[in-house]
């Protein structure tokens, strides 16, 4: 009797190792449930972010929309257009010590209210002559590109939808493997110059490469049009008067930088060609090697 009682009792109290089994269970189930509350957590908070993000560029969109019909409604009201606003501006400008300043803000805030980078370029040649006002458009051009990246960024989706990726996937693939090359040849060119920085700041290119290409690529098409607007000697009754000289020159430039761009597109897609053709290195070495 005795030892059965000493065998009921050693049956019925767990044993160090049925302790120690128990903990390692209860951990395992404790971890297990922190393991899907975090993902939970995850998956909640990256959905939170998304609508968040969502939310945000909302509001971008609606502040942006609020400048553009603001500067509308104040030009209708004026009854001004693009060519008259220049023509105020350049009123105002004329003689004042400040007008340098003032002209490259405006160049650089223009993308905001969607006023023609062409017109103001000209204007600048006619305001300040060709040197200076190439020099005041090729900063202000560099300010309003980065502008209009950041803007294209800001509105730019973590992740693309599967429709457009098969639309412009490649194109996007190969504009971030080279983007100072694409917007070199996007700028000489002479693409619509804001959706150039809003595309590359959607697709998410790298800024400063994409900057330094954009600058240089603008140089012959600014040497252009702003030598277009130095060429107006004056304006007799709407009718202007140009020097030619400068105007034939301008229009060189311009087909030049064009012609270059074609070339240079041409000779990208051919390397691009010759490196999808080419062998891996793998695969052009001796058999020596990979024994």
């Amino acid at each position: 009797m005795r030892c059965g009682r000493l065998f009921t009792l050693s049956m019925s109290s767990p044993t160090p190792i049925e302790d120690l089994v128990d903990q390692s269970l209860d951990h395992a189930d404790k971890a297990r449930q922190g393991q899907v509350d975090a993902d939970t957590g995850s998956a909640d908070s990256a959905s939170s972010g998304s609508r968040s993000s969502r939310v945000r560029r909302m509001l971008g969109l609606a502040v942006w929309a609020s400048f553009i019909g603001g500067y509308f409604l104040f030009a209708r009201s004026r009854g001004l257009g693009p060519i008259d606003a220049a023509e105020e501006l350049r009123q105002t400008l004329s003689g004042a010590w400040w007008a340098p300043l003032a002209f490259v803000v405006f160049y650089m805030a223009r993308p905001l209210v969607l006023f023609p980078a062409t017109v103001l370029t000209i204007f600048a040649g006619l305001v300040f002559g060709p040197v200076s006002g190439t020099l005041l458009t090729l900063v202000g051009s560099s300010l309003s590109t980065a502008l209009t990246y950041l803007i294209g960024r800001f509105f730019s989706p973590d992740m693309l939808s599967p429709r457009l990726t098969s639309l412009i996937g490649p194109l996007i693939d190969r504009a971030r493997e080279r983007p100072f090359e694409s917007a070199l040849v996007m700028r000489l060119l002479y693409l619509p110059f804001d959706a150039v920085g809003y595309v590359a700041g959607f697709a998410r290119l790298k800024m400063l490469p994409f900057l330094v290409g954009s600058f240089i690529g603008t140089i012959p098409g600014t040497v252009a049009f702003v030598g277009f607007g130095a060429s107006v000697d004056s304006l007799n009754e709407g009718t202007p008067s140009f020097d030619f000289r400068i105007l034939g020159a301008s229009a060189l430039l311009a087909v030049a930088g064009s012609l270059f761009a074609r070339w240079l597109r041409n000779r990208t897609d051919r390397s691009n060609e010759t490196g999808e053709l080419s062998p891996s290195p793998q695969m052009t070495k001796p058999a020596k090697e990979s024994l």
